[in-house]
């Protein structure tokens, strides 16, 4: 069955507790006269009503009626579930104990912690006052109703300075306890000007045993106002800076009478507050906690401004801009970077910051200076310390990609790319490349905010792999290994083209140094004659005396290797014909045997070296 809400007509399912739309708590309402705490507190009236719960104003019986706050909790839990029941009383009662231990002046005191009709109580201070969504604009039944006066923003910048102590105090190291929901309506201006945080049934000492994590069912951390909450908050994962990010948008809301609510996460009139107001605001409203201001940060940069100026508290670039306080150092040092850099090395930076007590970095830009040579490179490392969560430089390749297409391994290609950082500051960049058929040059790269700085890229493409596809990398990072950006590199071979061109190259080299290792064995097998040949041309009688040693020696040979013909002196007698063809041959088969060896091994010495050479050759213009 579905119902209507009373206040804003919004559909509604018969079992909700509250209103999505306009938050009304639809059950368990408590009416004026309703007693608390066994009778010692009485309601008065109701305050408001939301999804978080509903606040009445009440009496404490048991001190002469003085007003307290009673504040009605809205447990995420299964009422039918007894385990998850006693898993959030456990849950109220430690941060129970949690707020009662809180003691400071911007602070409500904490009364007591009530259980009663199944459902759990805050009992804390009741303080006298406007709180500052009196100050902004509303929706009323008829359209927006202006306030009836604006806060002057110095009386801003000062009660944000204030809240700042408050959560200081809050977020201490040892128990740090995040409020939740930070908005106009929980800061009372009382009448002494002096402002109170309220409403702290939302609070909670950050623990991550008991945080909500994102995907799962348990809620109890996901507080806060939609416009105010920062990301994290949203996921379940609060902690101390959430609650910075709160008071900037707060503070946002009531200096430009621009309602969050309205458009989360963007603030589009932060660009009409003074410039160190906007930056200090900007600072506290990144969306990653760990790029954010600490509430100490965001006082530090707000307290010079709310402060009378004094002479020696500003700080003058070139074009007559000045700055009084740290938080806006970064940005006009970005746009006066060649005169910063000056200003950090000179020690023009380091007077300033004496003068406004800021030893801290005056120590560290004297140890950057003292250790950091590139001046660039120190001037960043500077402004990171007085601003950690400053982005980093980001850097853009011009092309993303290079496409060689179809290349041949025997070329030698060179493209050029530019790196651009788009963003701010410096940073240099260590250049390299994945494979070793790219050269880059030059191998670092000092790249300034809107300076193109532009890259050689060789292309060796004899070097290339032998494969269709080839690809290979150009990185870039800086000193410490982070990768700022990669240029893919890619190209095509065709194999049937580059294995006829292997093949051609191979031939080509072969031809002429096997004809060099031909020559060179001819000539070989020339000299080798002429030197043997020499002596019988000078002496002819020695060529019969050889021919009758060798023809003695052939003989005894062929007497041997026939058995019908012994020795002479054996005393048989052969028989005539078989000494005749002994006697032929040994006077015949030497000059034969001359006459078909040496051309042979003339002919084999020489083809065998013209096969060496063309295989060394081959081989050759592979290698080189």
């Amino acid at each position: 069955m579905t119902n209507l809400c009373p206040q804003c007509g919004h559909p509604i399912r018969s079992a909700s507790r509250f209103c999505p739309r306009c938050g009304l708590l639809l059950k368990e309402q408590l009416e004026p006269g309703a007693l608390l705490g066994n009778g010692r507190y009485r309601i008065v009236r109701s305050i408001s009503k939301g999804g978080m719960g509903a606040v009445y104003l009440a009496e404490d019986r048991g001190a002469f009626d003085r007003l307290c706050i009673a504040k009605q909790m809205l447990e995420y839990y299964d009422p039918g579930d007894p385990e998850d029941r006693l898993k959030a009383q456990q849950r109220f009662e430690d941060e129970g104990r949690t707020l009662a231990g809180l003691s400071h002046p911007g602070i409500p005191r904490i009364y007591s912690f009530l259980q009663e009709a199944g459902r759990f109580y805050i009992v804390m201070e009741y303080v006298r006052g406007e709180n500052l969504a009196a100050f902004t604009t509303r929706e009323g039944d008829r359209g927006p109703i202006p306030p009836i006066r604006r806060m002057p923003r110095e009386e801003m910048v000062r009660h944000t300075i204030q809240v700042c102590r408050i959560l200081e105090y809050l977020h201490n190291p040892q128990r740090p306890v995040v409020h939740q929901d930070i908005k106009p309506a929980n800061i009372i201006l009382e009448p002494e000007s002096d402002v109170r945080l309220v409403d702290f049934g939302t609070a909670r000492r950050r623990d991550h045993s008991q945080q909500g994590q994102p995907g799962t069912d348990d809620r109890s951390s996901i507080y806060g106002t939609a416009g105010y909450a920062p990301p994290e908050q949203y996921r379940g994962l609060p902690e101390p800076k959430s609650d910075v990010f709160a008071l900037a948008a707060t503070a946002y809301h009531v200096l430009t009478d621009d309602d969050p609510q309205d458009h989360p996460f963007t603030w589009p009139r932060l660009d009409t507050l003074p410039r160190e107001l906007a930056l200090a605001l900007q600072r506290a409203l990144r969306n990653k906690p760990e790029e954010r201001s600490t509430a100490q940060e965001l006082r530090q940069a707000l307290e010079p401004i709310s402060t009378p100026q004094r002479t020696l508290e500003v700080f003058t670039f070139p074009g007559n801009a000045q700055i009084r306080t740290v938080g806006a150092l970064p940005s006009l040092a970005d746009e006066h970077w060649d005169a910063s850099r000056g200003f950090l090395y000179q020690g023009d930076f380091q007077r300033w910051l004496r003068d406004i007590n800021r030893l801290d970095l005056v120590i560290a830009a004297d140890d950057i200076v003292a250790r950091e040579e590139n001046r660039d490179a120190g001037l960043e490392r500077f402004l990171h310390t007085v601003d950690p969560g400053l982005p980093d430089p980001k850097i853009v390749a011009d092309p993303a990609e290079i496409d060689l297409g179809g290349v041949a391994r025997v070329s030698a290609l060179t493209v050029r790319a530019s790196l651009t950082n788009t963003s701010r500051g410096y940073v240099l960049g260590q250049v390299q490349s994945s494979e070793p058929w790219l050269e880059v040059h030059p191998p670092q790269m000092h790249l300034w905010a809107g300076i193109p700085s532009y890259m050689r890229i060789h292309v060796r493409a004899e070097d290339l792999p032998f494969r269709a596809e080839q690809s290979g990398t150009i990185s870039v990072a800086d000193l410490e290994g982070q990768s700022l950006v990669s240029i893919h590199v890619k190209a095509h071979v065709s194999l049937v083209r580059e294995m006829g061109r292997i093949l051609w190259r191979a031939l080509s080299a072969a031809g002429p140094l096997s004809w060099r290792y031909v020559k060179r064995t001819w000539g070989a097998h020339s000299t080798a004659f002429a030197r043997v040949s020499r002596p019988f041309r000078k002496q002819p009688w020695l060529i019969w005396l050889l021919w009758l040693l060798v023809s003695a020696a052939t003989g005894i040979l062929l007497t041997f290797a026939t058995d019908s013909a012994p020795l002479p002196w054996s005393g048989i007698s052969p028989a005539s014909q078989e000494w005749v063809q002994i006697v032929m041959g040994a006077i015949l088969l030497p000059p034969l045997l001359l006459l078909i060896l040496w051309p042979a091994v003339v002919v084999a010495s020489v083809c065998i070296a013209g096969v060496a050479g063309a295989l060394v050759g081959a081989f050759r213009s592979f290698v080189r």
